[in-house]
């Protein structure tokens, strides 16, 4: 207790270089624990239940190849067969997690619902919050003895029923069919789709209540969900696989010798059982499409870590430069060089706890706004960021030990004195100069270099996000409004789909202030456009209706839009994108010619289609009339594009309801302004560029500071000579530039140094990288530049306040 109220009087007795040392740990530190909160939630942390080393997803060889953990999908009546076999495990469950509506009509309320067998939660080992949880009873046809019941969320509880424990047994609507609460889950419990929380949770049994008119899971081909299984006590992870490939078969429902007969083909391979203690699928690719751009940014903070290090470092061996004279004492009346060296670390150890502390709090607050940056159209991203022991460890090891180890050396120097100094004065006990100026100077140059390293790297990845963002996107996006209406419950046939979505768009274009309207089967830039099967496809196709193209004014090329006359009974036609007809047109005009029995009237300019990145892909667009399959008798809803004269799509909303609930009162929908489609799919670029840039900046900034700090510790170690050169007359200007030409230097050094280290490194990030070359000159260059500027500018202070010193004071102080 004596060292430690010694170790508060000291670092008190210098507040301000204990605040800065303090504020680089928690900025460095905290960074590092805000990414490594995010990395951990969405990679690295299990799931809340009991034991979840004993979960395992049921996939396949195939599958794993194709980034699907759960296997390409189970359907419901694999399932049924799978519950004829004798149980092999310690449980087992089937789930899917699918969006309903919680609206009765109008503007939709999107829920995330659990569509789960009736051993979902017996299966986690999960417990109510209140309430109780879904049963195997629960699981039949139209509801239980209960009847159609519903298990609500622990956000669904707090933000609809405020928490009150009434909440079970009221009625919650689904699609429009009524569910009883009987239960509410704990708030740890956020579901199995990593960073997708769910709202609700229903039995299997119960939905087609709530599909309705649309697909049932009753579809043999409807491979929708994902099995989880429990292996029993000290069952292996070989013993569980080869259980599941002895009844592969009967689950199938072939026999051995037709397995080879099985379609898909991809349900003929194998199974196997995958360990899935964090999470049993990344349907949401959330896991696939962040987790190189986090591990990227894990390693950038870490480099504004290590140069926070290297500052500490500094600063840490100037305060002990500065105590010499004290240590001196203390060793000529008796102390012992290791209980100085113990004193010592224990102050390191204060500014530790004092920074883990900050930085804790720091990086609360910013991986909450990371988490909100990750947010997508479809649905807010929710991770479970509750620091567990590996968040804390990690931030107490990052700054315990990041001050502790750059306090050793510091520590060892300042105790590194003899008692007779104490007897010559303040002045005796200083060792030599020049050994301090070259540890000094080589933590400078080492700062300089990581600093360039991680700013180049900043940058390019900045400049990604520029090129990215002015593409040309061969459309306009910023007054154009997509209305999704779902036409499930209507009062029409699938047949007549077709009708009611053109009479849905004639409603919407007598809506005043909407300047063009059209309706299509997919919409550039949306999720669907962006499916994993879309991506890989070497040509796209849409069907739209007439003035779609107009609606995104798409200019025509050539040839003529899509009309009414273009219906069912018509010839076939078809318009395409220059791309499409320089790809498959070689050397001849595409008007005319005939793509799949369909003869080709337009050609309109390039546009994007499934990402920015992508850019343009040959695209070929049908009439919605003719599209069949493809069009409206097949599906439930009815994407429609509006165009407004003037102003913010999102202000016609009210009356763009009211035209289409008068179509018909039972329709639902929702909005999205084509400009968040557009946000949406360069956001992962953003959210890298935005973080990359901060912490470049953070690394010239620390930087800065350290380049501040060693020449203001140079300039007051020299005070004498600056002294003596003024008193033998130097000119003011000329100990200005003695101060300016060796922080250049030092930079300059520092830069040529971080240079030829770029490119060794920047080569990994060009995976990363859009339009811009690893080692793009003008990037590099302006980094530089701007490195040796603010460098300058920093060391530009303590030289103007040398050349102030007063030749007579310096050398009677000395």
């Amino acid at each position: 207790m004596h060292s430690l109220r010694l170790a508060i009087r000291s670092l008190s007795a210098a507040p301000v270089s204990t605040l800065v040392i303090v504020l680089t740990l928690a900025l460095g530190a905290g960074a590092n624990t805000a990414i490594f909160s995010v990395v951990n939630s969405l990679l690295l942390r299990t799931l809340p239940v009991p034991e979840p080393d004993r979960l395992v997803t049921i996939s396949s060889e195939f599958a794993l190849a194709h980034g699907f953990k759960s296997g390409v999908g189970w359907s419901y009546a694999m399932w049924t067969r799978m519950q004829q076999v004798p149980p092999m495990f310690d449980g087992m469950l089937l789930w899917s997690q699918p969006t309903f509506n919680l609206a009765q009509g109008g503007e939709r309320d999107p829920a995330r619902v659990l569509l789960v067998s009736g051993s979902f939660f017996e299966t986690l080992r999960l417990r109510p919050r209140v309430g109780r949880l879904l049963v195997p009873d629960d699981d039949v046809r139209g509801g239980g003895s209960d009847g159609p019941v519903a298990v609500i969320s622990y956000r669904l509880w707090q933000d609809r029923f405020d928490g009150q424990n009434d909440a079970v047994g009221k009625t919650v609507t689904l699609e429009g069919a009524p569910f009883t609460i009987v239960g509410v889950t704990e708030a740890s419990f956020l579901g199995l789709e990593v960073g997708q929380a769910f709202d609700l949770a229903i039995p299997l049994g119960t939905e087609p209540l709530v599909l309705g008119t649309r697909a049932s899971i009753d579809e043999t081909r409807a491979f929708i969900f994902a099995p989880l299984v429990r292996l029993k006590p000290g069952q292996s992870l070989q013993a569980a696989t080869a259980a599941l490939r002895s009844v592969q078969p009967l689950v199938l429902g072939v026999s051995p010798e037709r397995m080879a007969d099985v379609k898909p083909q991809f349900l003929r391979e194998p199974f196997l059982a995958v360990a899935a203690p964090t999470g049993t699928s990344d349907f949401t690719r959330l896991r696939t499409q962040y987790q190189r751009p986090l591990l990227t940014l894990m390693v950038l903070v870490g480099v504004v870590l290590v140069i926070a290090c290297v500052n500490i470092a500094g600063m840490l061996l100037a305060r002990a430069t500065a105590r010499q004279h004290d240590v001196a004492v203390r060793l000529a009346l008796g102390a012992t060089r290791g209980r100085l060296v113990l004193q010592h670390m224990i102050e390191n150890v204060l500014l530790a706890a004092s920074g883990a502390a900050v930085g804790l709090l720091f990086s609360t607050w910013a991986s909450q706004i990371l988490v909100a940056q990750l947010s997508r159209l479809d649905a807010r991203v929710v991770l479970n960021l509750v620091p567990d022991w590996s968040v804390l460890a990690f931030t107490v090891a990052t700054t315990l030990v990041t001050a502790v180890i750059v306090g050793v050396a510091p520590a060892l120097r300042a105790t590194h004195v003899t008692p007779v100094s104490a007897l010559r004065g303040p002045a005796g006990a200083r060792p030599a100069s020049q050994s301090n100026a070259r540890v000094t100077s080589s933590f400078l140059i080492l700062q300089v270099a990581l600093s360039l390293i991680l700013s180049v790297a900043a940058a390019l990845l900045v400049a990604t996000f520029g090129r990215l963002v002015h593409v040309p996107l061969g459309f306009d996006s910023e007054r154009v409004l997509i209305a999704t209406v779902e036409t499930s419950k209507a009062a029409v046939d699938a047949a007549d789909r077709t009708q009611l979505g053109e009479r849905l768009v004639e409603a919407v274009s007598r809506v005043p202030g909407v300047e063009s309207v059209a309706s299509s089967s997919d919409t550039p830039l949306s999720k669907a456009s962006q499916s994993p099967v879309m991506l890989k496809a070497e040509r796209v196709q849409n069907a739209v209706s007439p003035r779609w193209f107009a609606t995104y004014s798409t200019r025509l090329r050539s040839g003529r839009d899509f009309t009414p006359q273009d219906g069912p009974g018509a010839p076939p036609v078809a318009i395409v994108n220059e791309a499409f007809a320089r790809k498959y047109f070689v050397g001849r005009n595409a008007l005319g010619e005939t793509i799949e029995g369909k003869t080709i009237v337009g050609i309109i300019e390039d546009a994007v289609y499934s990402t920015v990145r992508g850019g343009v892909r040959p695209t070929l667009y049908s009439p919605l009339a003719q599209a069949g399959d493809t069009g409206l008798s097949r599906r439930a809803d009815v994407v429609i594009s509006v165009r407004v004269a003037s102003g913010r799509p999102a202000l016609l909303t009210r009356d763009l309801s009211a035209a289409l609930t008068a179509v018909d009162p039972r329709l639902t929908f929702s909005y999205t302004p084509l400009q968040e489609f557009v946000d949406a799919s360069v956001a992962e670029d953003r959210i890298v560029a935005g973080l990359a840039g901060l912490f470049g900046g953070l690394a010239i900034l620390l930087t800065a500071l350290g380049l501040y700090g060693v020449t203001s510790y140079t300039v007051s170690r020299r005070r004498f000579e600056m002294g003596v050169r003024m008193a033998l007359g130097a000119p003011r200007s000329h100990v200005l530039g003695l101060i300016l030409a060796r922080s250049l230097v030092l930079t300059s050094i520092g830069v040529l140094l971080g240079l030829a280290a770029c490119v060794a490194t920047t080569r990994y990030l060009e995976a990363l990288l859009f339009g811009v070359a690893p080692m793009d000159p003008a990037t590099v260059g302006a980094v530089a530049v701007v490195l040796i500027a603010v460098a300058t500018v920093a060391a530009l202070v303590p030289a103007v306040h040398a050349t102030r010193i007063d030749p007579l004071v310096a050398l009677r102080t000395e």
